[in-house]
């Protein structure tokens, strides 16, 4: 921990001595916040930077967008003054934008206002491991979360899901649930009750109306028409050294919509001869393996818990994410969803803190929260995905991380962070949520017409959701309902402060502080490349000082001293060069084949050896990962080893250098 307290203390020291570059009149204050910050993590340690001041941090974001700042209560901000608000801790710079009675003035500098982002953020996302009591926190909210969960209608936990009902579900369904209080827009505003009720006729016919518009267009799914794959990451039966084209069992539940004769081999002989050889006899299982719950080293403040998936199961989960992000196009909220493009969320969030047309909400724990019930119901025109849906999910959990909580859990939410099928359906069901809660504020009718014209207006990117201001009280009642829970801290409903999907907006402006993830460490590349992105990402924001520290910290270690510079916005390796210092410290030479000058510079190498293998099961994956592109043996097929990355020094032309030239 010395390496990170020491680099981080040198990283805040920059950031207050390119504050007072940008502000001469502040440099008093600054040098004064870097006595008592020093003075703090001195007393309080790395938590202090990581933790402390995120959270300060998301209190002044709060006070932002509601226009009074009041005390935290947290350490090294409390008043300057007796009876004040403004904090001794980065005074100076609090002064630019609450008066000292805590109003907000009338025209902040948005620079200033990112300024003090930085300061509270600039440590928040360090990866680190956190303390084994932080994570046995999160393994035990991850249970207490799924038993809270409302149990389905259907019998999601038998292999056959019995889909005779299914058209006969609806939204407003009460199943024996309490039922809810009368429509109050305080009781929406202070997201309570936390447990889920009943919704509201009214409303639940406007959302079961515009789901079955949407599911329906969809189409049906079957399966053989889409692109199966296997992802990078573990699963929960097998080792990262065996073949994952070799499945370990397919259960009984999976076969019923993807048979194993279709899905599992390259083609039917090769089936043929797996089910007459003695290795079929104990393969089919009645009930498929758990999936594996995994902690993520996240931040001190706790981890990221995902569940490893089975084999087969990640297979066919693959093939219901091509056929969802395929066939988007064909509904009338294409517009609301961009699965692989975070921008448009971040524009939108931008232009919304200067028009304050939308709200961006965020919800907690949204996958953990997200029902059997509510997924059988929003599908339930689409009784083919549905289906598939269920012969996919993995019904158990195995838990090895804490002893005090269950070892093996049947779930009880849709599916776990981890699973293909959780980003997609929830995107789905969040899109249709948000939209059906516009309509039911307009009083518009749903059909394909209002529904199309409305999803001009929402974006959804996971648990990213960003909703005309009209309709987010609607929407609070519907989440709250369908026992999902918004996440109060990070959903903007007034003032100018928006975020989403990573981009932070105070009227119109970006204010995105940057976070430095790693520290300098000569064991581990990957540590040098982050460092460089943090790096290029403070140059871009005019923390020059800051970036003269990064690479001083990088120079420090002789192995990757020669990294190169390279323009401004520039997507090659290497130090925005901010300054024009040019390449004179890297060597040179002319290459007489290719006719250029050429420097030798640092680049990162990114290797992934593959073993060969034996068995038809290679087949299958040269159709899956080989077919589509030229077909190189040894390269591409084969059991993938971990990848391993380095740093290395190669000959790159100095045409990609900054302010240089071939001649």
């Amino acid at each position: 921990m010395k390496s990170y307290i020491r680099y981080l203390q040198g990283l805040y020291e920059a950031i207050l001595s390119s504050i007072a570059e940008y502000d001469p009149s502040l440099r008093r204050d600054c040098e004064r916040d870097v006595s008592r910050l020093l003075s703090l993590v001195d007393t309080r340690g790395l938590p202090y930077l990581m933790v402390d001041l995120a959270e300060s941090g998301k209190h002044f974001d709060r006070c932002l967008s509601d226009g009074r700042l009041i005390p935290s209560g947290i350490a090294g901000f409390r008043p300057y003054r007796r009876g004040g608000v403004i904090p001794r801790l980065f005074k100076g710079l609090y002064q630019r934008v609450f008066d000292e009675n805590g109003l907000l003035r009338a025209d902040p500098d948005p620079r200033i206002i990112q300024q003090i982002r930085q300061l509270h953020y600039a440590a928040k996302k360090m990866q680190v491991t956190c303390d084994d009591s932080k994570t046995w926190e999160h393994v035990n909210e991850f249970f207490k979360i799924d038993q809270e969960v409302r149990s389905p209608t259907l019998e999601w936990d038998g292999d056959d899901l019995r889909t005779d009902h299914l058209q006969h579900l609806h939204i407003g369904d009460v199943d024996n649930v309490p039922p809810a209080p009368l429509f109050d827009s305080d009781v929406c505003q202070t997201g309570k009750p936390e447990s889920y009720s009943s919704l509201r006729w009214d409303v639940a016919d406007v959302v079961q109306r515009t789901a079955d518009i949407v599911s329906a267009c969809i189409g049906s799914f079957d399966g053989s028409e889409w692109r199966a794959k296997h992802g990078p990451g573990a699963v929960a039966d097998q080792r990262h050294t065996q073949f994952k084209y070799d499945f370990p069992n397919w259960p009984a539940k999976l076969e019923r919509v993807f048979p194993m004769a279709v899905f599992g081999f390259a083609n039917y002989a090769l089936w043929a001869d797996f089910i007459q050889s003695e290795a079929s006899s104990s393969f089919y299982l009645n009930n498929e393996p758990a999936s594996r719950l995994i902690a993520v080293p996240k931040t001190l403040k706790g981890p990221r818990l995902i569940a490893a998936e089975p084999v087969s199961h990640q297979w066919c989960q693959q093939t219901i994410l091509d056929f969802l992000t395929s066939r988007l196009h064909r509904t009338p909220i294409r517009r609301s969803i961009h699965f692989k493009d975070q921008t448009k969320n971040q524009e939108l969030a931008r232009r919304a803190s200067h028009t304050q047309s939308h709200v961006t909400v965020d919800l907690s724990s949204a996958s953990d929260r997200l029902s059997c019930w509510l997924v059988e119901r929003i599908f339930r025109r689409n009784s083919s995905l549905v289906e598939a849906l269920h012969a996919s999910r993995t019904r158990w959990v195995a838990n090895a991380i804490d002893r005090k909580s269950p070892q093996f859990h049947k779930l009880r939410k849709f599916a776990c962070m981890g699973s293909a099928c959780t980003f997609p359906v929830q995107s789905y069901v969040f899109a249709i949520l948000t939209i059906s809660s516009v309509l039911y504020a307009r009083q518009l009718p749903s059909t394909i017409k209002n529904i199309s014209k409305i999803s001009r207006e929402v974006l959804v990117f996971g648990d990213d959701i960003i909703v005309p201001e009209d309709g987010w009280v609607v929407l609070q009642e519907v989440l709250r309902d369908l026992g999902l829970k918004v996440n109060q801290s990070k959903t903007y409903d007034s003032g100018k402060f928006r975020e989403s999907c990573g981009l932070d907006g105070y009227d119109g402006n970006d204010v995105t502080a940057v976070s430095s993830k790693a520290v300098p460490d000569v064991s581990r590349p990957e540590s040098i490349m982050s460092l460089v992105d943090t790096h290029n990402n403070f140059a871009l924001r005019g923390y020059w000082r800051v970036c003269d520290y990064i690479e001083s910290t990088i120079r420090g270690l002789r192995r990757f001293g020669n990294i190169a510079r390279v323009p401004m916005g520039s997507g090659s390796f290497g130090w925005f060069d901010h300054d024009w210092r040019g390449n004179d410290h890297l060597h040179r030479r002319w290459h007489p084949t290719l006719h250029r000058v050429e420097v030798l510079a640092q680049r990162p190498i990114s290797r992934t050896a593959r073993l060969p293998t034996d068995g038809s099961s290679a087949l299958l994956q040269y159709f899956t990962e080989a077919l589509p592109v030229p077909f190189i043996q040894g390269d591409r097929i084969g059991v993938a080893q971990r990848p391993s990355t380095s740093i290395r020094r190669r000959w790159v032309p100095l045409s990609e250098m900054t302010g240089m030239t071939t001649a």
